[in-house]
């Protein structure tokens, strides 16, 4: 015999699973989030000395760069003069106690050299991870992962 779940039933499982996502153990962190992907995607660098520790780590961090928030800073102005219309979105953002997980798109056009690769004026639209990890309301580390290889392509890296 099969069984078949009625549509009720479902309605009703589908419910209870949508009432037990947890909120926010800190509204804080909540704020502080949506702020940092802000001062990122708007070019606002001076935003960060509300979210981040003095010494945060930026895993892994982009080449020459030193551990804290001052020291990325200067990264999120170049970025944005690679990418002048760089745009954040943030699809997922997941609370895991001191942890905060966030899945984004980012998208823009190539304006200046990227990685060693001359800009083509090519758009781009590609996926990142980042986990935040908090402590005293500051974010203290964040890792993170881009898909740049394929970003690289969309912007005609490789082509001759």
């Amino acid at each position: 015999m099969k069984i078949t779940p009625s549509l009720k039933a479902v309605a009703i499982g589908a419910s209870l699973l949508f009432t037990n996502i947890p909120a926010f153990a800190n509204p804080d962190d909540a704020k502080a989030i949506k702020q940092f992907y802000e001062a990122f995607g708007q070019n606002k660098p001076e935003q960060l000395d509300n979210i981040l520790a003095p010494s945060w780590e930026d895993l892994p961090p982009n080449e020459g760069q030193a551990i804290g928030r001052d020291a990325f800073k200067p990264f999120v102005g170049g970025f944005h003069k690679m990418f002048p219309d760089l745009k954040v979105v943030n699809e997922d953002i997941i609370d895991a106690g001191d942890k905060v997980i966030v899945r984004s798109t980012l998208s823009g056009t190539q304006a200046a050299s990227f990685a060693g690769f001359p800009s083509k004026g090519k758009p781009f639209t590609i996926m990142a991870i980042d986990i935040h990890e908090f402590k005293d309301g500051k974010v203290i580390k964040t890792w993170h992962v881009e898909n740049w290889l394929g970003g690289l392509f969309q912007m005609g890296a490789f082509e001759k």
